[in-house]
């Protein structure tokens, strides 16, 4: 059976190219002049594989029939026709959830493009989108907080897209992860990733789009590029920020016309990827001091997912450290538990190094231990004392402690973790002697 295609335009003129045009190709036509009519037909009659729709429409417009389109059969794909002036609009039609957009005037082959590749993955994003709706949080994540649970809805929205992901965030977040989780839920073909700080310059070019024999000292064979490699696949671009002016602008060629030329060659190749890019920088920082291209920056951020730092869902630490030391016991074949002591002091510390330091930490304890169970003499010096002085924190102030409390409190920890050394102490607190002195006494303590 022919794919079935709905058109909603209420030009006459252009509503009978399109329907010609693809009725010519193969499919199955059925063209609507507003978006009312469509979404009657969407209610009583069989379900479209795509929807083709203007985004100005007479009564309800292109925005609204998406809503009303995602709301009645989310499976679908809806393509948006736009006039060149308004492709903002459509860029956050993206967002919102459309499958592609396409200017006007088009040719024949942009529009039978993106029919075919919307027809290509509508089947796995409606597979991904009852998946993610389903079972909420992607396979090999363990989350809780309000913040991951926004970004996995985020990734419901982008599953069926072809469009860039921008994944921004500090070292250790997990954006490699986040890269994974979206190529799984799009359906894709194959995950290429490149670790854009890890090559020389002059390497890179060959990699991302190839090189044909002879094309530089040492090219005794052609080599396809990584677009090439992940030809209806995604193309996993981390440290995106490392990539050279002169790359970036070739990476912008590249996405905007979907086709690369490789090192020495004369033809472009097409091709079918799905960028997702990544950065522990603030691009904008970067565009200001002249090192990223805007026109980049805005052809990747389609969809922007902001990793929030660990330390900004301190209630995942007691979760994450139990998933890591399953499975540390599943290789090591040991039965081991976190101790509750341990456990405070986890969640105390502030993790500068994300999910990546607290998973090093939860090892390194695993391999030091000796008893069943992880106490708090297993973890690093530096992790005890900084998770004992929040823990002492947050205890006096759920106490309601007064100041010269908690400055009492302070001290004499700060105290004891350096085996009572006054003159250590008071460099750590920034006291002088004396000062130190005076303060124990006030506090009649003896030490």
């Amino acid at each position: 059976m022919a794919e079935s295609i709905w058109i909603v335009e209420d030009d006459r003129e252009l509503r009978a190219y399109v329907s010609d045009l693809l009725r010519d190709a193969g499919y199955e036509i059925t063209a609507f002049g507003s978006a009312d009519q469509a979404l009657r037909a969407l209610v009583t009659d069989a379900m479209p594989d795509t929807i083709i729709t203007d985004l100005i429409l007479p009564g309800k417009r292109g925005h609204e029939l998406l809503q009303e389109v995602q709301q009645l059969q989310a499976g679908i794909n809806v393509i948006v026709i736009t006039a060149f002036g308004s492709i903002d609009s459509a860029i956050e039609l993206i967002r919102a959830g459309a499958f592609d957009y396409i200017t006007k005037p088009f040719t024949a082959d942009e529009l039978l493009l993106a029919v075919e590749r919307s027809l290509a993955e509508s089947k796995h994003r409606r597979a991904a989108l009852t998946r993610m709706r389903t079972h909420k949080i992607p396979s090999g994540f363990v989350a809780a907080s309000a913040p991951m649970m926004k970004i996995f809805a985020m990734l419901d929205r982008a599953a069926g897209s072809r469009h860039p992901i921008l994944i921004t965030g500090e070292s250790g977040t997990g954006k490699e992860l986040i890269a994974h989780a979206a190529h799984e839920a799009s359906g894709r073909a194959e995950f290429v990733a490149l670790n854009c700080a890890a090559l020389p310059d002059a390497l890179l070019e060959s990699e991302l789009f190839g090189h044909e024999r002879g094309a530089f000292t040492g090219a005794d064979r052609a080599k396809p590029g990584l677009f090439e490699v992940a030809d209806r696949g995604t193309l996993f671009l981390d440290e995106i920020a490392e990539l050279p002016l002169t790359l970036q602008a070739k990476l912008l060629r590249a996405l905007e016309h979907g086709e690369v030329r490789r090192v020495g060659a004369l033809k472009t190749a097409r091709f079918d990827v799905r960028v997702i890019a990544a950065t522990n920088r603030v691009l904008t920082e970067e565009i200001a001091k002249g090192n990223f291209r805007e026109d980049l920056y805005w052809r990747l951020n389609v969809f922007h997912i902001e990793l929030p730092p660990l330390r900004e869902r301190a209630m995942e630490v007691p979760m994450l450290a139990e998933h890591f030391l399953e499975n540390a016991e599943r290789r090591l074949n040991r039965s081991l538990t976190l101790s509750p002591d341990a456990v405070n002091i986890l969640t105390g510390y502030p993790w500068p190094g994300n999910v990546r330091e607290l998973r090093n930490v939860i090892e390194r304890a695993v391999a030091l231990s000796t008893s069943p169970a992880l106490r708090v003499e297993d973890l690093p010096a530096h992790i005890q004392q900084a998770g004992r002085s929040a823990s002492t924190v947050a205890d006096a102030v759920r106490r309601r402690d007064t100041l010269r409390e908690l400055e009492r409190a302070y001290i004499l920890e700060t105290l004891r973790s350096v085996g009572g050394n006054k003159s250590r102490a008071a460099e750590i607190l920034g006291l002088d002697r004396k000062t130190l002195y005076r303060k124990l006494e006030e506090f009649g303590t003896q030490t």
